[in-house]
């Protein structure tokens, strides 16, 4: 089997999951075009070679990836699926999560939620420990999700069933920008539900060239992802991840 994937593997990462080392895999492709995406090299077509991260990126077989895993397997506890968006190729993410299951380690998934069936069926045949779910918006206002996602008018209701997965940890994540920081309005959305909300430092260089206004903006300062953080305090565990101090439990 071959997989659409980006070339790259960070064999050992300790802030992908708090507390645990982890290899990270990322896939090529996803459903979104978001307008800040920080990993938009990793959305190009499956035949057009990239230059990502470390290596050139291309189409790879399964048993490379496979292998990246046993070499890494001494070091880490977990393996996570990124992107991209890895839902978009179950087939491999399926395969893969369950060779990283066969081999003891536990498997995280980061995901926009646009395909709550498939994470639904990675839980039942007990390939997912925990889902990393990134939130753009208010889950109550799907024009401005679609408007940030570029994902279509569904993508804010498909999240939310997402959220209500069961039998699975699952830890929110929103990435701030000052034009995008409702974190209030997010977080009133996923309050009562038994999960961490994790608000990270937008980074305006890596967002895409053609957002050109997007770039010029200044990326929050920690004090002030504090401030944010602060400001949602009726969620029971809030953090924040910046570049200066990593994870942060504020709340």
């Amino acid at each position: 089997m071959k997989l659409i994937f980006s070339g790259i593997v960070i064999p050992i990462s300790t802030i992908d999951w708090y507390g645990r080392s982890v290899s990270v895999i990322f896939f090529n492709g996803c459903n979104f075009k978001c307008l800040y995406c920080s990993n938009n090299n990793f959305i190009k077509v499956a035949n057009q070679r990239i230059e990502p991260l470390y290596k050139g990126g291309s189409v790879m077989e399964i048993k490379e990836i496979e292998k990246m895993i046993l070499d890494a397997k001494s070091f880490i506890s977990a393996v996570v699926f990124s992107g991209g968006e890895p839902t978009t190729q179950y087939d491999a993410l399926e395969h893969l999560a369950r060779f990283a299951k066969e081999q003891g380690l536990l498997v995280g998934i980061e995901t926009n939620g646009y395909y709550p069936e498939r994470l639904s069926k990675l839980i039942e045949n007990k390939l997912l420990d925990k889902i990393f779910l990134d939130i753009k918006a208010p889950l109550d206002d799907a024009k401005k999700y679609s408007m940030i996602t570029r994902g279509g008018d569904d993508a804010a209701r498909r999240a939310r069933q997402s959220l209500e997965l069961e039998n699975v940890e699952i830890e929110v994540r929103t990435t701030v920008f000052r034009p995008f920081s409702d974190v209030i309005g997010i977080a009133k959305g996923i309050e009562g539900k038994n999960c961490t909300y994790v608000i990270q430092q937008g980074i305006p260089d890596n967002v895409p060239e053609n957002e050109i206004e997007l770039r010029k903006e200044t990326a929050f300062t920690r004090d002030e992802m504090m401030t944010l953080a602060r400001s949602i305090s009726f969620l029971k565990d809030v953090r924040i991840r910046t570049k200066e101090k990593g994870e942060e439990k504020i709340i």
